[in-house]
């Protein structure tokens, strides 16, 4: 569990299955918001003086040969979901680490073949669950005329309104892929960044900037030979063994992501909050931008406060922007900012988050979306975060509130 979530002072950690769980959303809590546990990564899957539902007991998981669709219970990580497809040759497009539940997919499921495949958001054709009033729901698309409003609402901003126990998603064919991975100096980041920007969407490119910038580019195109995307990158990684592209048979074999930006492994666990951003291309925009981040990086409270980026566009684009609770359909990049600090140091925690406030504000400019893959209640910036993260659809999300949960037993919108 996520270290900041695992030191909280809960009431307790609930393991319901279906029917319990229905019954327990019809008890009066003794507090609320009810917190949900599904991979166990975000800092609010437990909080202090609240109830955990875990969802570990919801780990069924059937492959459709019919359909080429998968379904499967949310307490299942990504990485044991695509182990179970490797199976039958299938995949669905995950994050960074496969240590994460389907709350990433709930909230938008970006990671790098989000280019080629598009969210793994978009690829849920069946959800099923409680909401928060109790009442049991099994929506699937396309909607009815009835349950169009719902079923858009629950494509992005489920935490707030239900506690979904099963989803359905279309698969792919599983994919070899090619990575580049290294370590640049700030100043060749604008370069590197409009360079991606220019590639096909069988490329995209990730960075984490810690004691050192980390770089992390990765192509699933068919080439049989070195892709040409990837040998753009020679001029500013070079062309050595440490620099080499490296071939992996599908995801659940990408190096892990973030461990360059580090001299060393932290020797103590961290408490961290992240906040995540979105936006269109940069373009020239970028120097400017990147200076200023540097001078951000100097001032950082904490070791283990980050500035990281992913790339979108392609497929995520090609979606409605009314069809889902994800509106920022235009965005190209997705940065986040990590706030870190030592367990119990108050004034370092109060710091470190200023700091995250501070670099969310400098690219508030270039990147005006909020991508809410962690909540924020507790903290003061949550309804600026809503927001910037739902736009003109957030008053009729508040009305869903209203009707789907009305005694506020889940996050608040």
């Amino acid at each position: 569990m996520n270290p900041l979530a695992s030191n909280a002072k809960t009431l307790g950690c609930l393991t319901p299955g279906q029917e319990l769980l229905k019954q327990l959303m019809l008890q009066p809590l003794g507090s609320t918001p009810l917190r949900v546990c599904s991979g166990g990564n975000t800092s609010r899957c437990a909080g202090d003086g609240c109830w955990t539902v875990d969802l570990h007991r919801h780990q069924e998981v059937r492959y459709l040969e019919d359909s080429g669709e998968v379904e499967f219970g949310t307490g299942l990580t990504m990485a044991k979901l695509l182990q179970v497809l490797r199976a039958s040759d299938r995949s669905i497009p995950i994050g960074l680490s496969g240590l994460t539940g389907s709350g990433f997919i709930l909230t938008g499921g970006m990671g790098p073949l989000s280019r080629s495949q598009g969210l793994a958001l978009d690829s849920i054709t069946a959800i099923e669950g409680i909401w928060g009033s109790g009442e049991f729901f099994a929506l699937s698309t396309p909607p009815t005329t009835d349950d169009v409003r719902r079923w858009r609402a629950l494509l992005g901003a489920a935490p707030f309104l239900a506690v979904v126990t099963r989803l359905r998603l279309r698969t792919q064919r599983r994919q070899s892929l090619r990575v580049r991975h290294g370590v640049i100096t700030p100043s060749q980041l604008p370069e590197l960044l409009q360079i991606a920007e220019s590639w096909p969407e069988t490329c995209s490119l990730q960075w984490s900037w810690g004691n050192r910038l980390e770089i992390y580019a990765v192509d699933c195109s068919s080439e049989e030979t070195t892709p040409q995307t990837l040998k753009q990158l020679d001029p500013i990684l070079g062309t050595d063994q440490q620099a080499a592209i490296q071939s992996c048979t599908d995801q659940l074999e990408l190096p892990t992501f973030g461990r360059l930006a580090s001299e060393t492994a932290p020797s103590m666990p961290v408490h961290s909050e992240v906040l995540a951003r979105l936006g269109p291309a940069l373009g020239q925009e970028a120097g400017p931008l990147m200076q200023l981040l540097s001078s951000r990086m100097q001032q950082r409270p904490h070791g283990e406060c980050r500035i990281s980026a992913q790339q979108l566009g392609g497929a995520t684009t090609r979606i409605n922007r009314g069809a889902t609770s994800f509106v920022h359909r235009g965005s190209i990049w997705k940065p986040w900012i990590t706030a870190a600090w030592k367990p119990g140091d108050r004034a370092g925690r109060q710091q470190s988050l200023a700091w995250m406030d501070q670099v969310s504000a400098d690219f508030s400019t270039s990147c005006p979306g909020v991508h809410l893959a962690q909540l924020h209640d507790h903290l003061p910036g949550h309804q600026g975060e809503l927001i910037e993260a739902f736009g003109e659809w957030l008053p009729e999300l508040r009305q869903l509130k209203r009707e789907l949960d009305p005694k506020g037993r889940l996050p608040p919108l």
